[in-house]
């Protein structure tokens, strides 16, 4: 099946006048193989990527990522990929586009239709991946044992960016001398 533009896909949708008529134009756009299963799984870390992920400038200019969960925009995310695994719909691609396409395709009501005439097997195996993804996400980066994790690892890069400067100054032969005098 070719694919078609989301405005011209508009334009027909518009068109029909019955709603017969319009599940069949839906279901003509309607991709009938197998998403693989890896495609889901990239599909689902971006969507965890963005929507779990806050970036953050530090002072000296580094970026850092902290966990700060956003469900309005995972559910945003999920309902165009959607769109885009499981249709030959194409979408804007355009930054900022994509709140204007959803908002298009919810508003009408055909985001509705799209994920009654999916392949529900299909559409539950990408919604079980991202749900997975994002519950790995949580424990891995949220729960206690990842938090005690990561603060021994930071102790560690503390310790070591205190301590290398000072050992860096001393030659070996001073530190020999050092331990030969306090093992006396």
């Amino acid at each position: 099946m070719t694919s078609i533009k989301l405005s011209t896909f508009m334009t027909l949708f518009n068109s029909k006048k019955t709603e017969d008529e319009k599940v069949d134009l839906i279901q003509k756009y309607i991709k009938s193989e197998y998403v693989p299963y890896e495609k889901k799984v990239n599909t689902a870390n971006a969507i965890a990527d963005i929507a779990y992920w806050q970036t953050e400038t530090q002072v000296d200019g580094t970026e850092t990522k902290s966990l700060h969960v956003d469900s309005t925009a995972k559910y945003m995310l999920t309902c165009m990929a959607t769109v885009d695994l499981f249709t030959n719909i194409e979408r804007q691609k355009k930054d900022g586009k994509m709140l204007e396409d959803f908002n298009l395709l919810n508003s009408s009501g055909i985001l509705d239709l799209i994920v009654q005439n999916i392949d529900q097997r299909e559409l539950k195996e990408f919604n079980m991946i991202l749900q997975f993804v994002c519950d790995d996400l949580i424990t891995n980066e949220y729960e206690n044992h990842a938090f005690i994790s990561k603060q021994v690892n930071r102790f560690g890069r503390l310790i070591g960016a205190s301590i290398a400067p000072v050992l860096e100054s001393l030659d070996m032969e001073q530190i020999v001398n050092m331990i030969k005098e306090n093992v006396k």
